[in-house]
């Protein structure tokens, strides 16, 4: 025991007497048995006050012994920690996090070296008396360590703020210690094997490999699997469970950037590349962008880019490759602090991060050159920030959410409307919750509102209108989701194979019975916690809206523009049921209730078989979910690898011809002119040809002829030019429509015939200007 600090050094742990006080920063007590006459059986130990300093409620710790039944060596240690409202009211049970319940292996557990922040508990084996030292009087029997000794550090606190779910770590493994990396540079090496693979997979699809698809699975699974299985093995401390979770978003980073390496192809960021490049060409901010005129009062991604681009001379399109990624880093990386300063739990945290690594729009979508990509990690630094402001951060943690709301709210429209709806869920959970309620939690929301219902009114006004259209397909997928009837117009459905539904079914059953569970063993522990309480509120709307992925071909979308946010709490809950072992199909009790029967106060930390297979079963389903995501969200299953060109399918519809077809127009026709084709056409006309786009022309493509009613049509459009690819033929579009606006989306039978495409050559008034044997571009009226 010579390594435990005292407050003399000069001193021994020996000599120290229970009269005696350390000094007030002195964080180290040895705890002695108060009556070491009492038999075995004796069943509680009382650790001295804390320094008077601290609050009443953080002053004791009861320690119950272990039963005298048990056998010496195989005892367990029930340590309750002070927390928020630590101590228990009549007839209510403790909180579950302010318990945490060790068992100790038999034979004892070695000697640790003790910190400033170690509490020495020994056990009832025997102790060894003192000799040869005097005693002064007055003191409390102290004894010698012996391999009943168990060192145990208690987590740091701040001093205006207290820990949601102390944390207790017994050391056991050099590699568990908070400060080390322990095996996460192995396991992410095993990873980016995973990412070799996959990129494998990739070259494989271009060139036509039947073998490319399992190669991508299984890269994908290597890539995923062992990350999940290392954080959920409890192992990590905050420092490991971060790199592996960051070292996880950058993999996947990797697998996005790997598929279109040498140029944008999504149409989206297209859209932003043009934005980005006005800027670095004029040398002007806000600049009119005909692809996405909201972009221009949105310009936080495009100036980040700009001023890459600027600075270090790289084009833009590697310029947004770097700021798409540092972005999506940086968001994971502040989720994972907000979910650790909620739970103090690094498991916690990592296996929320991974979980939500599952949504459908992760991978790709919510990693791309977007300004929903710009947006998300303000978003999520103002929770964080909100969370350190309820729990007694100070106001400048509320000035820091409050300067996050607004850059949320100046990079992206859906991502700051997200934003309000979160921070109003968690002030009304906290009002709901507290007593006397704290209005004082409406000042974020109601700040945040008021920045963002100001910036749309008054700067952002043409979004309304940009926004409605899809809320009209929403508004429709909810009326028929609710069983309202379908209009004529409505779409269908497109066929989903019965293998991806049933990947896609099983992940959304798990998650299902997870929240069950742990809603379950939040009513009956009477939990008061309002971040969990709002978590699992937003996990109900999650389902809510999931519900929209298999109403008509904008349902993914619709969905998985949902899951990006509705994700993060469903994972929160996921992780919570998985981490703490949450009760699927609880025993019966005495009464032979099952569902309401009562709980043990606390969570036991799992070891031995049970442990095994909570790693196991919880690395299967958050496996599971990552392989539905993938079959269910983007890409489509049929453009998963990089190939040939697909008609409607994205980025495997850019190649040379399309990109080719946009240049001759900005470099002959000029820009502004109002060009009208499919969704690629579209697309690559308005980004890089410069041209004013027209998309809502599905009508002049599916007629059989030419004719008086297609003219007033296109006169209507105020058409100028039409961009005709005469690969539409060739096969069924990949997301079920080939036009935005697709009159015929989801009925599609049959791809577009050569009388359909070939219509335009014989139509009186239009002109073929441009020909580079697969895409034509017609000009409307005499040459």
């Amino acid at each position: 025991m010579g390594d435990q600090p005292t407050s003399d050094p000069k001193r021994t742990p020996e000599d120290v007497t229970a009269e005696s006080k350390p000094p007030v920063g002195e964080q180290t007590q040895v705890i002695p048995k108060l009556e070491p006459a009492k038999p075995v059986g004796e069943q509680t130990q009382v650790i001295p006050k804390l320094p008077p300093e601290k609050p009443v409620g953080e002053q004791t710790q009861v320690i119950p012994k272990p039963q005298p039944a048990k056998p010496a060596g195989e005892e367990t240690v029930i340590i309750r920690l002070p927390g928020v409202d630590s101590v228990p009211l009549a007839g209510r049970t403790p909180r579950p996090d302010d318990t945490a319940i060790i068992s100790l292996p038999a034979g004892g557990v070695r000697k640790r070296p003790a910190g400033d922040d170690t509490v020495i508990i020994r056990l009832p084996q025997g102790p060894k008396s003192q000799s040869g030292k005097a005693k002064p009087r007055g003191s409390a029997p102290v004894t010698e360590p012996a391999d009943d000794t168990v060192i145990i550090k208690l987590p740091h606190k701040e001093p205006k703020e207290r820990a949601a779910a102390p944390a207790v770590v017994v050391e056991d493994d050099p590699a568990a210690t908070s400060a080390g990396l322990g095996y996460a540079p192995w396991v992410l090496l095993l990873s980016s094997l995973g990412v070799v693979l996959v990129a494998m997979a990739y070259v494989g699809g271009r060139a036509g490999n039947d073998v490319a698809l399992t190669a991508y699975w299984t890269g994908q699974v290597i890539v995923f699997t062992p990350v999940v299985f290392r954080l959920l093995s409890r192992m990590p401390g905050a420092t490991e469970s971060f790199v592996l979770v960051i070292g996880l978003a950058a993999n996947q980073y990797m697998l996005k950037w790997m598929y279109s390496p040498d140029q944008f192809r999504f149409p989206d960021e297209l859209q932003h590349w043009l934005a980005t490049t006005l800027i670095t060409e004029t040398g002007e901010l806000f600049r009119p962008n005909a692809a996405l005129p909201p972009a221009v009062h949105f310009p936080g991604l495009a100036e980040m880019g700009a001023a890459l681009a600027e600075l270090t001379g790289l084009p833009v399109t590697a310029a947004g490759i770097l700021v798409a990624g540092v972005t999506h880093l940086v968001f994971v990386g502040l989720l994972f602090v907000t979910v650790l300063r909620a739970s103090n739990s690094p498991a916690m945290a990592g296996v929320t991060c991974v979980t939500y690594a599952t949504a459908m729009h992760y991978l790709f979508f919510n990693s791309m050159f977007l300004y929903q990509t710009a947006a998300l990690p303000f978003f999520m630094m103002t929770i964080w920030a909100s969370r350190r402001w309820r729990t007694g951060g100070g106001r400048r943690f509320l000035v820091l959410g409050s300067v996050g709301a607004v850059m949320t709210t100046v990079s992206h429209h859906v991502t700051a409307f997200a934003l309000v709806a979160t921070l109003v869920l968690l002030a009304g959970t906290e009002l709901a919750m507290r007593r006397p309620r704290p209005w004082n939690a409406l000042i974020l929301p109601g700040v945040s509102l008021i920045v963002v219902l100001g910036w749309i009114l008054f700067v952002a006004h043409d979004v309304i209108a940009y926004l409605e259209s899809p809320a009209q397909r929403m508004i429709a997928s909810l009326r028929t989701m609710f069983g309202g009837a379908a209009g004529a117009d409505s779409s269908a459905s497109v066929p989903v194979p019965l293998i991806q539904l049933a990947v896609q079914g099983l992940g959304l059953l798990g998650l299902l019975v997870l929240f069950l569970a742990v809603a379950r063993d939040m009513i009956l522990r009477r939990d008061r916690d309002v971040w969990r309480w709002a978590a699992l509120i937003g996990g109900a709307v999650f389902f809510a809206g999931n519900g929209a992925r298999f109403l008509g071909t904008n349902g993914p979308e619709i969905a998985g523009r949902l899951s990006t946010f509705t994700y993060i709490p469903i994972s929160m809950v996921a992780a919570s049921a998985i981490v703490y072992a949450v009760q699927i199909i609880p025993p019966k009790d005495e009464h032979g209730r099952r569902w309401r029967s009562a709980l043990v106060p606390g969570y036991s930390i799992t070891t031995g078989r049970r442990l095994s297979q909570q790693v196991w079963l919880g690395t299967a389903l958050i496996t599971i979910l990552m392989i539905g995501a993938r079959t269910g969200g983007y890409p489509p299953v049929s453009a998963l690898l990089p190939g040939d060109y697909l008609p409607a399918a994205y980025e495997r519809s850019v190649d040379a011809y399309g990109v080719e077809a946009a240049y001759w127009q900005k470099r002959t026709l000029g820009p502004g002119n109002r060009v009208g084709g499919d969704l690629t056409a579209v697309a690559l006309s308005s980004t890089y040809g410069r041209q004013d786009p027209v998309r809502e022309v599905g009508e002049l493509f599916y007629a059989r002829t030419w004719g008086t009613a297609q003219g007033r049509l296109a006169e209507a459009f105020g058409l100028d030019y039409l961009v005709v690819d005469e690969r539409l033929g060739d096969a069924l579009p990949a997301e079920g429509a080939y036009f935005e606006a697709d009159p015929n989306a989801g009925r599609i039978t049959e791809p577009l015939t050569a009388a359909q495409l070939g219509k335009f050559d014989t139509a009186a008034g239009l002109s073929r200007l441009y020909d580079n044997g697969n895409v034509r571009i017609y000009q409307m009226g005499t040459s």
